[in-house]
């Protein structure tokens, strides 16, 4: 297998990993109006991608995506709040939240497989998702307060991956579409905003117009090159480069911002780690053990 798609999955989590340094020139911005101009950005730079790379002449015979509307139209809303999440987590100085979010979609994810389609957690899955529902715990007494932007960014994601699995259909054409849904949402609020408060609009000068342009480049380049990975490389391996994100952003918030990490901001990260850890062994220990299995069967027939 050739090394791009790893490439491509890596390049993607290092741009949402390292996104909070950008977001932050944008501080003197409402989180809801760059939450817009995103949106709406971000959908002229999808049309670019699916239009040149990805046969985008075919695009609008789209029968089968309007048989799965209400799917879509779900897994628009719950990326758009998941995306709104992350930028006001920035807003407000709680990126290290936002990191703890997507540790815990996975562990989610198996929870929701759990619940939704009756599938059966084996004994590591089991406690991985105790280690997680602790690790919340432990990070509600870090804070002082139920971490309520880590939950909701966690269960927004964890049902838009969810409602991805379902749909069989290509994932770049169905994004492009989830951001076309919330397109028509941002335009009227920032026309709302302009109406009701016009100052937040004439405040923004050419310097803040050039960033929240490049929020739709930085939004739209890693979910195209995330789904070009997507369709090469397992879902195990996947999920492995895509701790990069969160990885990255606990950094960044630790390091750079300097945000509050004390002994039970650490504990519950350590118990958070340990569940992925977890998880992530049973995810790759039946390729890894068929792989050998399949290894010694060939030396064995070759002897």
């Amino acid at each position: 297998m050739s090394i791009t798609p790893f490439l491509f999955v890596a390049l993607a989590c290092v741009i949402w990993g390292l996104s909070p340094l950008f977001y932050r020139l944008l501080d003197d911005v409402d989180p809801k109006v760059i939450m817009s101009f995103r949106v709406i950005f971000s959908l002229f730079f999808l049309f670019f991608f699916l239009y040149f790379f990805n046969n985008g002449k075919k695009f609008f015979k789209i029968k089968k995506y309007l048989n799965s509307f209400w799917l879509i139209l779900l897994a628009s809303l719950m990326i758009g709040i998941n995306q709104y999440g992350f930028i006001y987590s920035i807003s407000i100085n709680e990126v290290l939240q936002a990191s703890f979010a997507y540790y815990l979609f996975p562990l989610l994810a198996v929870s929701f497989g759990f619940i939704f389609f009756r599938e059966r957690f084996t004994k590591f899955q089991f406690i991985a998702v105790f280690f997680a529902f602790f690790a919340i715990f432990l990070l509600s007494l870090g804070i002082n307060s139920l971490p309520l932007i880590s939950i909701i960014m966690g269960v927004t994601f964890a049902i838009y991956g969810m409602i991805k699995k379902k749909m069989d259909l290509n994932p770049l054409k169905t994004v492009f579409i989830e951001i076309g849904l919330l397109s028509p949402l941002a335009l009227a609020f920032l026309l709302f905003i302009f109406k009701k408060n016009p100052e937040q609009i004439y405040s923004l000068n050419s310097y803040n117009y050039f960033l929240l342009l490049v929020s739709g480049l930085i939004t739209a380049l890693p979910l195209w090159l995330f789904s070009l990975s997507s369709q090469q490389l397992r879902y195990s391996t996947l999920g492995m480069i895509n701790y990069l994100n969160p990885t990255l952003q606990f950094l960044v918030a630790v390091i750079i911002f300097s945000e509050p990490f004390n002994n039970l901001h650490l504990l519950s990260f350590i118990f958070i780690w340990s569940g992925l850890l977890l998880y992530s062994y049973d995810s790759i220990k039946p390729s890894f053990f068929n792989s050998k299995k399949i290894a010694s069967t060939d030396s064995q027939i070759l002897k």
